[in-house]
């Protein structure tokens, strides 16, 4: 994490815990790509505050009376400045609303357009706080594909019911339909406070990780420990091998052993490893998961290679699962581990590239380790 973001969740995480307030903000307007001569119009604002269970205000032109937009509009932008101005001491975290033309500083630009005068409050940058850009700089920049904002609600289980496309709002705007639009703006908002609290929380989910493990007082990446599990199993391995006068063993040799040596891993760190999962039906038929983590929201399939398995044969099984997974209600992340200490699969680690891509789904991360040393 650079040292802003670092400064930034600092100061966030001391406002939650001495309980100040914070507050997301989203908000809806016309096409951007169709103003020409004057600020964007503005149709709603939503806000959403953290710390009082995710109460929600919005100002929208569906709530303001009379026949004329500009003024209706007029009065929804002096609305959300007199909040403003009511919660100078307020956190406000954003998505992206620091662009030219979507931002503070375009509702700013908008309301002195209507009016003529300036926003009666300002809230300075240091009380503005970008998620995208924080949760950017902890996890990387493809932490999920895009639309990152949306694809990551998916992946968190985040509400969607009312959820419209910026251009469907925009579409709905030119047809008058603001009651939709306030909906949607208000789940966003919502949405945003909600991935705040999963990323302060360490429950975060994203394309490479599904929250953290705390473990001998240190917080440990779910999905990057049970990949560090993996890859040590062969070791471990050899290690059980070696008993005091010749006592029985596990022998790995099939899917099963695997299987059995790596949940006996896995118990270690994690509370609840649940084996023999049946996912919901799909297809007309149910699926066997080998483990599922739920307290992180993991599926973990393992298998073995074999003479007859190909780079094409996995990345089809790989789907099925995917598929498969994509519907439970209760994962959000599928880890395949793909035991090839034989090395019958060639390039590995541009396989593993390959089926992370070609896995990609909305409301499901895949991450696939092959370990073959």
């Amino acid at each position: 994490m650079s040292g802003a973001s670092d400064i930034q969740v600092q100061v966030l995480r001391q406002a939650l815990d001495r309980g100040e307030s914070i507050w997301a903000v989203h908000y809806a307007s016309h096409s951007l790509y169709k103003a020409k001569n004057e600020p964007v119009p503005v149709t709603c604002i939503s806000a959403t505050s953290v710390n009082d269970h995710g109460s929600n205000v919005a100002f929208s032109i569906s709530d303001i009376r009379g026949s004329n937009r500009e003024d209706r509009e007029s009065e929804l932008l002096d609305r959300f400045f007199t909040f403003l101005d009511e919660h100078q001491d307020a956190k406000l975290l954003h998505w992206n609303m620091d662009k030219a033309d979507y931002g503070f500083e375009s509702l700013a630009n908008r309301y002195k357009w209507l009016t003529g005068k300036e926003p009666q409050y300002r809230p300075p940058s240091d009380r503005l706080f970008d998620l995208d850009q924080i949760i950017t700089e902890q996890y990387g920049e493809a932490y999920v594909p895009h639309p990152k904002f949306r694809n990551l609600v998916a992946l968190n289980k985040v509400s969607q019911r009312y959820w419209i496309s910026g251009q469907d709002e925009a579409e709905k705007a030119e047809k008058e339909d603001y009651a939709a639009i306030q909906r949607s703006t208000s789940e966003k908002a919502r949405a945003i406070a909600q991935l705040f609290s999963g990323f302060m929380g360490g429950s975060l989910v994203t394309s490479g990780s599904a929250g953290s493990v705390e473990f001998a007082g240190a917080q440990i990446d779910a999905v990057k420990l049970i990949l560090q599990l993996a890859d040590r199993m062969l070791y471990v391995e050899r290690s059980l091998k070696k008993r005091h006068s010749q006592r029985p063993t596990l022998e790995v040799t099939d899917e099963y052993d695997v299987q059995d040596l790596l949940r006996s891993l896995l118990v270690l760190f994690f509370e609840d490893v649940r084996e023999e999962t049946w996912s919901p039906e799909y297809a007309g038929g149910s699926s066997r998961i080998d483990f599922t983590v739920p307290d992180y929201g993991v599926a973990i399939e393992v298998k073995k290679s074999r003479e007859s398995m190909t780079a094409r044969s996995v990345g089809e099984e790989l789907l099925v699962d995917r598929d498969k997974y994509a519907v439970h209600p209760n994962v959000s992340h599928l880890v395949c581990v793909v035991m090839d200490h034989d090395g019958r699969l060639s390039n590995p680690r541009g396989l593993e590239r390959d089926l992370m891509r070609e896995s990609a789904k909305e409301g499901i991360a895949v991450t696939v380790r092959i370990v073959d040393r």
